[in-house]
């Protein structure tokens, strides 16, 4: 008996993958229930209730300029326009996002240069250097993209790497800074 429980089990999670019309959380409790019915049938001494925390933990943010900026030497990119702060962990005073849990990040940066200038800069995970974002001469746009393992409160950002340049942006947002929690 067990084990038909068990392929009834898996035939019905299958059909959920494939004809979905039910919102997760009736999903989440029938199959909750299905987990319970199994224990009982099963007979185990220590079946309790199992329970499961189904719900989904969304850290994301998107930030960009909404002007040109003159950078200096080593200075943090300070994004002003927010778009998305879920978690609340970007800090548009500072630039930095701060990682509110552990877990594996997709982290994005995208910079134009202004007109007649380059602007050469890092996104940083605290104090150390990840990856380069380079935008030449003239209206060039340097980007990069990464995943990064990060544990809570690592910093993540982009600095300017040396020299005072302009950093281009105006309404249509070309300059940006983005990421987002993959998985814990």
């Amino acid at each position: 008996m067990f084990r038909t429980f068990i392929i009834i089990l898996m035939f019905w999670t299958q059909m959920v993958k494939v004809d979905s019309t039910c919102d997760s959380e009736l999903q989440n409790g029938l199959f909750q229930d299905l987990l319970n019915m199994m224990m009982k049938i099963k007979g185990s001494s220590s079946a309790q209730p199992s329970t499961c925390s189904c719900k989904k933990i969304v850290i994301a943010f998107t930030t960009s300029l909404s002007a040109t900026k003159t950078i200096g030497s080593g200075a943090v990119v300070q994004f002003d326009k927010v778009w998305t702060n879920e978690g609340k962990g970007y800090d548009p005073n500072s630039g930095i996002f701060t990682a509110q849990r552990q877990g594996f990040y997709q982290i994005s940066g995208t910079t134009m240069s202004a007109h007649r200038k380059y602007f050469h800069s890092y996104l940083m995970k605290n104090n150390e250097k990840t990856v380069g974002l380079y935008a030449g001469e003239g209206s060039d746009t340097g980007s990069a993209n990464i995943v990064l393992k990060l544990k809570k409160g690592d910093r993540v950002y982009i600095k300017h790497r040396s020299g005072t340049d302009a950093i281009y942006s105006d309404g249509d947002h070309w300059s940006m800074f983005s990421g987002y929690l993959i998985s814990e």
